[in-house]
């Protein structure tokens, strides 16, 4: 089976008519789909409670969802670029250099049109059920013997202010609904025991202007939430929805376009798929490989490669029981062991695997992250041994890349310290490189690794082997000698991996919450460089020259609690801490110009991207003059 219906809701050009190169112009269309899976194919056993859903009269589990498609209106694309949208909103915008603001008033806004004057047609499905609006799909609940079942669900808080009511959503709205008392425990940090709170001392509700009103997203207590402090919630809830049918409508909506399409005026077939997805995403991907999904129901390749960014060394809760796949951090059964896509050895369960044992594709993989997955704690375990002895030997297919001295959020401009996401303050300058020449770079080797059959570049990435690869305490330390940070993290506290103890049924994907936290893994970084620059990975020119320092962390602000930790997804820039003795303008184009001219050679940057990234460096290289100039004696 697989998609089985495909209901045209809008149809529409985009940007105008404005013509794409030899590609021409392009075209948007929307639609509702339905699918329907059979639970009994081993082609779908990995989906946790699929054998509980119920069936329609043909036997199959049905659900539905929506997509949009973006193609030329004429000519044939190259090919399939598949949008994982993350919390329902499309990905791929970051390849066009797509304005956000311009994106509210056009969703389809075309940016530089980089996608499409290499001919992608790109295609955005919905998979994920807990999201309000944008790209989303609706899932049937797991029953037995015709009762809903029960359990419990898992919600991690660290709130910025000190209050008297905690939202507990995992980024949307709590999608289960508390049916009876839960367990609040606190933490100093997420490394930490978990310390339960009393249960009389907080209730589910808010509390507004003293009085209490009931909620079923919020908690509340009179004796209040303090900042920096992490909240774990465990509650009761009842109906469980088959998450990891999301997995499935990506697997098959693909499959449906690449194979099956029977409206050949309506929709030009690719010849090629590659898979595209970011940080929540980017773990979607790797979870969907690791199950062995990238075969569909008839056997056939679903993707030719996936692209996992910003997705460090982690899965994701996409597929247990009460799964919330909005979830962010929290201990489940997404940050189990393996962690990496060639083979590796767990020092703690003493299991051996990767997460391409299930995979029968030999999918292409060009995995990307920035700094800041490294300091999460986790990206390093896609690459080395869990005890941090040895680095791990990737096959053949696959690629990993560090975007030396950048951060999650990519480049910040005009500088700032105050978090968009939630209006925080940090402790410097957000990171300002932008890494978008690098993951263009990615997108079109993968083009030609599987249409040419031209290899990538090598992996790039900090390594045991080279002595790059170094502990969060050793760079931490080389900054406080710079004597010119005041604020720095503590690396005893910040965030990383853990060894699980998920209860005994978490074989059948149900987790007992919370984790019980065993040996912490190795947690390593790139280390820098006199100038307190990552050594390893793609280094831009702004980290090889150097323009300023830049680094994946940025320590919390102390008015939000917890300032020996990092912020999350932000790292910094400091141009007024480089600022010292400035080379001259014409000295540093020269060798930004060198630096565009290696990275274009070593294939880690397109030759049409030269300008951009000679603008790029430049323009904080102005930043750079600026702050000299206020450092300057009046």
């Amino acid at each position: 089976m697989g998609l089985i219906d495909l209901k045209v809701l809008t149809h529409q050009p985009i940007s105008g008519g404005r013509r794409f190169g030899k590609f021409g112009p392009y075209e948007a269309i929307t639609a509702e789909v339905k699918y329907a899976v059979d639970p009994s194919l081993a082609a779908n056993q990995q989906i946790v409670d699929l054998d509980k859903a119920p069936l329609n009269q043909a036997g199959n589990v049905e659900f539905n969802g929506n997509l949009t498609l973006i193609q030329p209106s004429q000519a044939a694309p190259t090919c399939l670029l598949i949008d994982v949208p993350n919390r329902g909103r499309r990905i791929t915008g970051m390849f066009n250099r797509v304005n956000p603001a311009e994106a509210l008033n056009d969703p389809f806004t075309a940016g530089d049109g980089f996608l499409y004057r290499h001919g992608f047609s790109v295609l955005s499905i919905g998979w994920q059920f807990d999201v309000v609006e944008g790209m989303q799909i609706c899932v049937p609940t797991a029953q037995v013997d015709g009762k809903e079942l029960s359990g419990e669900v898992v919600c991690q808080m660290q709130t910025g202010r000190n209050t008297s009511s905690l939202f507990f959503g995992q980024t949307t709205f709590p999608i289960y609904k508390p049916s009876g008392r839960g367990r609040l425990y606190r933490r100093e940090h997420t490394r930490a025991v978990y310390d339960r709170v009393p249960d009389d001392s907080w209730r589910f509700g808010r509390l507004v202007n003293g009085e209490f009103h009931a909620s079923e997203h919020f908690i509340c207590s009179e004796l209040g939430f303090e900042k920096g402090v992490v909240y774990t919630l465990v509650y009761e809830t009842e109906r469980a929805p088959v998450v990891g049918l999301g997995l499935l409508a990506l697997r098959d909506a693909t499959s449906y376009f690449r194979y099956d399409l029977n409206q050949p005026r309506l929709f030009r077939r690719a010849p090629n798929t590659i898979a595209f997805g970011a940080s929540q995403t980017g773990r979607v991907l790797r979870h969907f490989v690791s199950l062995g999904l990238n075969a569909d129901e008839q056997g056939r390749t679903v993707f030719d490669a996936v692209i996992p960014h910003i997705a460090g060394g982690q899965r994701g809760d996409f597929n247990h029981r009460y799964a919330q796949p909005g979830s962010m951090g929290v201990p489940a059964a997404g940050q189990l062991f393996p962690f990496s896509f060639g083979s590796s050895h767990d020092v703690f369960t003493h299991q051996t695997a990767s997460l391409r044992d299930a995979d029968s594709t030999n999918v292409k993989v060009l995995a990307t992250n920035t700094s800041w997955e490294y300091w999460r704690g986790d990206a390093a375990l896609s690459h080395v041994e869990t005890d941090g002895n040895k680095d791990i030997e990737l096959s053949k297919n696959d690629r990993a890349y560090l975007f030396s001295g950048t951060h999650h959020i990519n480049g910040i401009l005009p500088l700032t310290s105050q978090l968009l996401l939630n209006g925080e303050h940090v402790c410097y300058p957000l990171n300002t490189i932008s890494y978008t020449p690098l993951i263009r770079a990615v997108l079109l080797n993968a083009l030609r690794w599987i249409v040419d059959e031209i290899e990538p570049p090598p992996s790039n990435v900090p390594t045991i082997r080279d002595s790059t690869l170094v502990s969060r305490t050793h760079v931490i330390q080389k900054f406080r000698s710079n004597g010119n940070f005041p604020r720095l993290p503590d690396p005893a506290v910040l965030t990383g991996l853990n060894a699980l103890d998920l209860g005994p049924q978490i074989e059948q994907g149900i987790c007992s919450f919370p984790a019980h936290l065993l040996q912490p893994y190795v947690d390593l970084v790139s280390d820098v460089d006199p100038t307190l620059n990552e050594v390893a990975g793609i280094r831009l020119p702004e980290i090889e020259l150097p323009i300023g320092i830049h680094t994946g962390w940025n320590p919390r602000h102390e008015q939000h609690g917890a300032a020996t930790q990092t912020a999350t997804f932000a790292g910094l820039s400091s141009y007024a801490i480089a600022a010292t003795d400035l080379p001259q303008r014409v000295f540093v184009e020269e060798q930004v110009h060198k630096c565009v001219d290696r990275l274009i050679d070593q294939r880690y940057v397109l030759a049409e991207d030269r300008d951009l990234v000679i603008e790029n460096a430049m323009q904080r290289y102005e930043l750079l003059e600026q702050a000299t100039l206020t450092k300057s004696p009046k």
